[in-house]
C-alpha cells in the first residue's frame, strides 16, 4: 500500500488553520468539557495552597485532604475531557457533516481507550528508538561545543527529532481509530505514509516546536490570567493540530494505491 501523491504541504496548512473559523460553533460544543475543566484546573491549580513550588519541601502539609481529592477529580474529569475533545475533534473533521451534526455535548464513542492506547504506545516506542541517539551525544559534545554555541538545541535536535519523524509517520492509526477503523496497525501507517514522511513531520511538528520556542522566549507571569491565555493559544494550537493530522490521513487513503485500485475495480 504505497501513496502515488505527495502531500499538498502548503494547502493542508492553510487548510487546517482555517478549521477553527469554519466550524467554530460545533468545535465550542465538542470542546466545552474539555474547556471548563481545563479552566478550573488553572484556576484551582494556581490558586493556595495547591499552587506547586518544587522549591518548598513542605509543599503538601499545607493541603487538606478535600482539596487533594477535587483537584485530583480535576485531572481525571480534565484527562476524560480531553481524550472525548479530540478523538470529537477527529470525527469533525473526517466525517459526513450529516453525522457531526448529531455529535453531543459529552460524546463518549468508545472508540477514546483505542485512542489513547495508540498514542501511549506511539509514545513508548518513539521513546526507545531514541536511545542509540542518546549515546551519540557525549561522543559528539567535543565537536558541537566547537561549532554550536548553546549545545541543548544540538541536543535536542538529536533526541527529538527522531521522536518527531517516527511518532508522525505512526499518528495515522490515531484519526482512523477516532473514526472506528480499529483494525489499522503501525506497519500500515508506515507504508501509507510512504514518500511523505518529512512532509507529514513537518505538518505536524511545525506548530507546537514554534509554540514553545517563542513561549520559553517570553517572560513567564505569575498570574492565572496568563496561564489561562496561554492555555487558550495551546488549545487553538491543538484543533489545528488535530486538522492536520486528520487532513494528512485522508489525502493519503483517497490517494494511496490501494484506494485507486478499489475504484477502478468498482
Amino acid at each position: 500500500m504505497l501513496n502515488n501523491r505527495k502531500i499538498p504541504v502548503l494547502k493542508i496548512f492553510l487548510e487546517a488553520v482555517l478549521l477553527p473559523i469554519k466550524h467554530t460553533k460545533i468545535l465550542f460544543k465538542v470542546g466545552l468539557p474539555l474547556i471548563i475543566t481545563g479552566s478550573l484546573l488553572t484556576i484551582y491549580g494556581d490558586s493556595p495552597p495547591l499552587n506547586i513550588d518544587f522549591s518548598n519541601d513542605a509543599i503538601h502539609s499545607d493541603w487538606t485532604w478535600d482539596e487533594a481529592f477535587f483537584l485530583g477529580l480535576l485531572v481525571v474529569l480534565f484527562l476524560v475531557s480531553f481524550v472525548m475533545a479530540i478523538v470529537g475533534y477527529h470525527r469533525i473533521f473526517l466525517m459526513d457533516w450529516s453525522e457531526v451534526e448529531k455529535m453531543k455535548l459529552f460524546g463518549w464513542t468508545g472508540n477514546e481507550l483505542k485512542y489513547v492506547g495508540w498514542w501511549v504506545l506511539i509514545g513508548l516506542c518513539a521513546e526507545l528508538i531514541t536511545l542509540p541517539f542518546l549515546l551519540l551525544i557525549p561522543i559528539m559534545t567535543p565537536l558541537i561545543e566547537r561549532f554550536f554555541e548553546n549545545q541543548d538545541v544540538f541536543d535536542n535536535l538529536i533526541i527529538y527529532l527522531p521522536i518527531y519523524y517516527v511518532g508522525s509517520r505512526w499518528a495515522l492509526v490515531l484519526p482512523s481509530s477516532a473514526i472506528g477503523i480499529h483494525e489499522k496497525t503501525f506497519s500500515w501507517s508506515w507504508q501509507l505514509s510512504d514518500g511523505n514522511g518529512w512532509r507529514l513531520t513537518f505538518l505536524i511538528c511545525l506548530l507546537p516546536v514554534t509554540l514553545e520556542l517563542i513561549l520559553g522566549l517570553l517572560p513567564t507571569f505569575d498570574s492565572i490570567i496568563y496561564s489561562l491565555f496561554v492555555g487558550f493559544i495551546w488549545l487553538i494550537v491543538g484543533v489545528i493540530e488535530t486538522g492536520l493530522l486528520s487532513l494528512s490521513y485522508s489525502y493519503l487513503e483517497l490517494n494511496s494505491d490501494d484506494q485507486n485500485y478499489e475504484e477502478v475495480e468498482s
